[in-house]
């Protein structure tokens, strides 16, 4: 009796939905999808740099997670930039150009589950697959460019949490949408995007203080691999609060109680009772 009753509460609808999903092994999939096409990324833009700036990828790792000592040479290690540059630069934009299309693809999965709708059928389903990509690529770049922007004025930390927190709402509305070939109105994504946006920023936050000291431990245990392991694990961290504020999203849209009823009617997605009109192609999906 006490487990059906908290079935019926909005947290149990959740987690039933997060287990009914697999979300630990949806999870699981996407992070390792982000590392396949993450590392490509990162050795293809390495290989590209210009000479004076080959450390540039592992620099970059250094400032964002605040690295020294030990994890900061495996880090400059791992990424530095190879002798057969163009070779591997080529084998890096196949790799990755795979990559990045599969875990678009899990993402769209993803959505359309969460969301309860089918697959878009035909070629415009694959083409808002590519889009919804390049979307999450652009705003990262973007992300990265005012993040290091920022580290030049006072106060630089609050303004890049700031940043962080309003450009990851933009992303996790605007991605979701366009995989979802727009047949959830943007207005609906809303919650989840904040949620994921706010959850990500913290996390944000929070990586700066745990994985200095993993980088340090993984790397004197088992070396360059270590760096990987750790990486690993933090994309792990970053694809489950993905699940987690789709879920929540996505059952957050459908439930009948007050606060959501009141967020729905303040975003202006609620339907008035009082009136009968034909469905919308969102109401129809």
């Amino acid at each position: 009796m006490i487990t059906r009753r908290l079935e019926q509460t909005f947290p149990g609808r959740c987690a039933g939905s997060f287990v009914a999903l697999r979300g630990v092994d949806r999870a699981m999939v996407i992070a390792s999808q982000a590392l396949t096409a993450l590392i490509p990324l990162l050795l293809l833009v390495s290989t590209l740099a210009p000479a004076d700036r080959r450390d540039l990828v592992a620099k970059g790792l250094v400032q964002r997670f605040e690295l020294t000592g030990n994890a900061a040479e495996a880090v400059t290690e791992v990424f530095a930039r190879p002798a057969g540059g163009s070779s591997i630069g080529v084998l890096s934009v196949v790799i990755l150009v795979f990559s990045a299309v599969s875990l678009a693809r899990r993402l769209q999965r993803l959505y359309q589950d969460a969301w309860r709708l089918p697959p878009a059928a035909g070629v415009r389903g694959s083409l808002m697959t590519f889009v919804g990509l390049a979307a999450l690529l652009l705003q990262i770049a973007l992300l990265y460019l005012a993040r290091s922007a920022l580290r030049a004025l006072p106060m630089d930390w609050l303004l890049s949490v700031t940043v962080s927190i309003l450009t990851g709402v933009l992303l996790w509305i605007c991605v979701p949408w366009l995989l979802l070939d727009g047949r959830v109105h943007w207005r609906r994504l809303v919650p989840s995007g904040v949620l994921a946006s706010v959850c990500g920023a913290a996390y944000s936050v929070a990586s700066t203080v745990y994985m200095p000291r993993m980088m340090e431990t993984n790397s004197e245990r088992y070396g360059l691999f270590g760096v990987t392991l750790a990486l690993v694990g933090w994309l792990l961290a970053v694809a489950l609060i993905v699940v987690i504020a789709t879920v929540i999203g996505a059952e957050f849209d459908r439930s009948q109680g007050w606060l959501a009823r009141r967020v729905r009617s303040w975003l202006g997605t609620e339907p008035d009772p009082g009136r009968t009109v034909s469905p919308t192609k969102d109401e129809a999906a």
